[in-house]
């Protein structure tokens, strides 16, 4: 880029005042000369090219004005005045899609820009009706080349939602697919529609009686694709398995297992033929990284190669038997040899995948009260067996999500269930004892594992759904056909009421809608669905850090949590996502802000609370319950982490652009209306609490961070540096700008007064490259740019002041308290110490222009004295205000009230 010269500055200048002059008097034209002049002197200014757009945007000119916009955002990426404008002139060509990427993108840069809220809404409703019924025969021409394709369907019922015929053809769908729970759903809609409709009826009463008749065998009611690529999967096993097998068995290998003289797990097969699923199922187990178990193997008399196989196992504890015992009473012996502190029972056709051993015995280790651990079971066609599993008021039972995906967001938490599978079933030996073992009733099979957890519960105990247990089952490999095993299932179905009807009482009924109520047993106070931008790992910021606090203390008290992040530009693998985040807690991925009202529908009156954050989340939600109120019976809660347009006015102030008394009302008054469907408010402070008193809210309540108090020990004399922590995610944001002013105006007087190796530590999250350059620019060694560091205590424990310069902000600043908590005095700018209700010289130091903020920070560098005296009373400060116990109780308390 060309540096202007002085006499080149001033015309430009001249140029643009010339400009505003002409926009003034209306003489538009001129004034498009005029800006266009500057941007030839200075092409590279987004203020010049901003202008002449506005002109373009005001004369209707609306492709001109994108041209010019698009000119500006590639000058400065982060001009959010130019996303603004450019969605204006969008919206005006009907182009809604682009406009609602410009909008949103405004929105993210600048969420108190006039009216965005409304505008996006605007922008969402338009879209929704574009050409409805052009993309609605598009749609209906897929449903007719791919019938079988579920999401056609869906989306043209969200065009034509009393279509009976896309609901009838939806279900269809589905049981294609192998998903008969959905299916059933899909045509009960159709009935909703027009109760007449017979083809519906037709195929839910087909439904109804297959799933209600334990006296045969259900049939497809439609040919099933999934069902043929489910045994085509099994033949390829079968197929592959045998060469190992044959290869194995030629060859000199054997298959050494740990020698563990006193094993913590004892991992039980049962065995009958099938050697070529056994050799698979017994590599998995070399490959787990847990190796403190011994293998107990009871061969019930096979007729295969199993012997020949088992007299290449040297160190399993192998029992022969002379008939088939069948698993139960082959099980029970086994347990009787073992010495493990826990039990596990494992299919012969299953192989375990990952570092499942490993994470069953955490979860089974980490509660007294677990008494079983079960995990998912995948199908040789990738698809779910089961997900932990249910069991009716009737004794029937339901694999919860067979068919569907493994990695859909509800079968990648840990939840509390009713039974879980035999085919992977860690339990403590000593309790299985305690329970009688495998009840005989049930021999030889089925229905077993399901009383056994049966009797856990009644001990009161729980069996968890773990899902970083991961089993590939071939299923019904010991059976002669499936069919066989499904009768063993129904006979022993009668057994088992007989020996439970008291506890099947308080089970749910066999009915479709009640599935996603079943699948999780926990008695939880209430089911709570949280509503946040992206999910809140500590390390973040920007209030994400008090979203995780709010997060984990609404699982401590009890509650089912679903969260559900809104902006899908956020992609994290499950590991990511669970890095920091307790898994018992459902993230609900891959819906975003514009299928919020998809989700609502999937889940009708599920939760008992929507507990929402930030203003376009709150003002999304308006906009759904304004077209339809799906949560009659739902509290809302709205958690105003910050009334962002306070922030904002000082923004503006900054760049010279002072509002009126009346545009601030109106912008205060814009935030506040958000609010107006909750049933209750968060605030974070007294100052904004009072805003939403003062607006006629009745239930407003303050709460703010939680934090434990953990001191540096390192004394005055043995620190030196000066700390910042902060994350940065634009260029125009509060925490940006602090830097920017302490490191161009304010550090160097510092350096003057005192030694030249004192270092400026700038440590956070920092995803602005251009405020890097910009610091670089400055050409000062002691300022060190360190980004995230994941353990701050040490940058704590060596600096000796702490700075706040932030000169507009909203809300409560987390920094302040979290370097508080670490004993750091701090400096800070007179909007902090308001938000705070903090005293200068008494629990910090205040400035709010660059000589003043430098004198502070030497007079506190220098003063041990001082420094002592703020770091006990800001330690004071934050025991009464951000006390872990207080935030926990107050939070009860709201969850409570509403």
């Amino acid at each position: 880029m060309t540096e202007l010269s002085i006499s080149q500055i001033k015309l430009f200048q001249d140029c643009l005042k010339k400009a505003e002059d002409y926009k003034h008097k209306g003489q538009l034209e001129a004034a498009i000369d005029c800006y266009q002049e500057a941007t030839k002197i200075n092409p590279h200014s987004a203020t010049a090219y901003h202008g002449l757009g506005n002109i373009y945007l005001s004369l209707s000119k609306w492709s001109e004005a994108i041209e010019i916009y698009q000119t500006v955002l590639k000058i400065n990426p982060n001009f959010d005045w130019g996303y603004y404008n450019l969605g204006e002139a969008y919206y005006y060509l009907k182009r809604w899609e682009d406009a609602v990427i410009a909008y949103q993108k405004a929105l993210d840069l600048n969420p108190n820009l006039p009216h965005i809220y409304k505008k996006l809404a605007n922008t969402f409703y338009q879209r929704a009706n574009l050409d409805r019924e052009s993309l609605l025969a598009t749609y209906q021409k897929k449903i007719q080349d791919e019938p079988y394709e579920i999401q056609n369907y869906h989306q043209a019922i969200e065009l034509k939602p009393q279509d009976v015929d896309l609901y009838l053809g939806l279900g269809n769908a589905l049981i294609y697919n192998r998903k008969i729970d959905e299916a059933i759903v899909a045509y009960r809609m159709a009935l909703q529609v027009d109760p007449n409709y017979e083809p519906a009826k037709l195929q839910l009463d087909t439904l109804r009686n297959q799933f209600q008749d334990t006296e045969t065998t259900p049939q497809p009611v439609i040919e099933s694709l999934p069902e043929l690529k489910l045994q085509q999967a099994k033949q390829a096993i079968n197929s592959l398995s045998q060469i190992i097998l044959d290869n194995f068995l030629l060859s000199n290998s054997k298959i050494d297992f740990p020698n563990t003289i006193e094993p913590l797990v004892s991992i039980i097969l049962i065995l009958y033929n099938r050697a070529e699923l056994t050799l698979s199922c017994l590599h998995s187990l070399l490959h787990q990284n847990f190796t403190n178990y011994e293998v107990i193997i009871v061969d019930n008399n096979s007729e295969d190669r199993t012997k020949e196989l088992l007299a290449k196992i040297p160190r399993a504890k192998i029992i022969f038997n002379e008939e088939n015992k069948h698993f139960l009473l082959a099980a029970n012996q086994a347990s009787g040899v073992a010495a493990g502190q826990y039990l596990l029972f494992l299919n012969n056709d299953t192989q375990i995948l990952g570092d499942s051993l490993n994470s069953a015995i955490e979860t089974i280790s980490s509660d007294p009260d677990i008494g079983a651990v079960g995990g998912k079971i995948i199908l040789p066609d990738g698809t779910l067996q089961e997900a932990g599993s249910i069991i009716w008021q009737d004794g029937s039972c339901l694999g919860y999500g067979r068919g569907d995906n493994p990695q859909a967001s509800q079968y990648m938490f840990t939840r509390e269930v009713d039974y879980c599978s035999g085919a992977f079933l860690l339990t403590p030996r000593q309790l299985f004892f305690e329970l009688g073992s495998f009840n005989i009733l049930y021999q030889p099979a089925y229905y077993e594992e399901t009383d056994y957890c049966v009797k856990i519960h009644k001990a009161g105990k729980k069996v968890i759904y773990d899902p970083n247990v991961t089993i590939f089952h071939y299923e019904f490999a010991s059976s002669k056909k499936s069919d066989r095993a499904i009768a063993l299932q129904q006979k022993n179905q009668e057994i088992f009421v007989t020996q439970h009807q008291d506890w099947l009482q308080s089970q749910y009924k066999p009915n479709l809608n009640n599935i996603l109520l079943a699948s999780n047993r926990k008695n939880a106070d209430s089911r709570i669905l949280f509503i946040e931008d992206r999910v809140p790992h500590p390390y973040l910021g920007s209030g994400y850090t008090r979203g995780y606090q709010i997060l984990q203390n609404m699982t401590k008290l009890g509650h089912t949590i679903t969260f559900y992040p809104t902006d899908l530009s956020y992609q994290e693998t499950w590991q990511e996502i669970y890095q920091d985040i307790p898994q018992n807690i459902e993230i609900a991925t891959g819906y975003g802000l514009q299928k919020l009202a998809v989700f609502f529908k999937i889940r009708p009156e599920y939760y008992d609370i929507i507990f929402v954050s930030r203003p376009h989340n709150m003002n999304h939600l308006n906009y759904i319950l304004q077209q339809n109120n799906l949560l009659t019976k739902t509290k809302i809660i709205y958690d105003a982490e910050a009334l962002y347009c306070l922030r904002d006015f000082a923004y503006q102030a900054l760049q010279g652009k002072q509002l009126t008394e009346e545009e601030k009302q109106e912008a205060i008054a814009d935030e506040l209306r958000l609010a107006k469907k909750s049933n209750l408010i968060i605030s974070v402070s007294p100052l904004e609490q009072q805003k939403f008193l003062e607006y006629g809210y009745k239930q407003v309540e303050i709460l703010g961070h939680s934090l434990d108090i953990t001191p540096t020990p390192n004394s005055f004399e043995q620190r030196k540096d000066i700390l910042f922590v902060g994350s940065i995610y634009e260029l125009q944001s509060p925490n940006a700008d602090s830097i920017l002013w302490f490191s161009q105006e304010i550090f160097s007087l510092i350096q003057q007064q005192i030694s030249s190796e004192i270092n400026l530590l700038l440590v956070g999250n920092n995803q602005v490259p251009q405020l890097n350059s910009i610091i670089l620019s400055l050409n000062n060694p002691q300022i060190k740019l360190l980004g995230k560091v994941d353990n701050l205590y040490n940058l704590y424990n060596n600096s000796r002041l702490f700075i706040a310069p932030t000169r507009f902000a909203a809300g409560i600043p987390h920094k302040v308290h979290e370097a508080s908590t670490y004993g750091l005095p701090v400096v800070t700018t007179k909007a902090i110490a308001n938000q705070l209700q903090w005293q200068h010289e008494t629990d910090l130091l205040v400035a709010n222009n660059p000589q003043d903020f430098a004198d502070q920070c030497i007079r506190l560098y220098r003063d041990k004295n001082l420094w002592q005296t703020l770091r006990n009373n800001a330690l004071q400060q934050i025991e009464k205000q951000c006390s872990p116990e207080y935030f926990k109780n107050k939070l009860q308390e709201i969850l409570t009230k509403i």
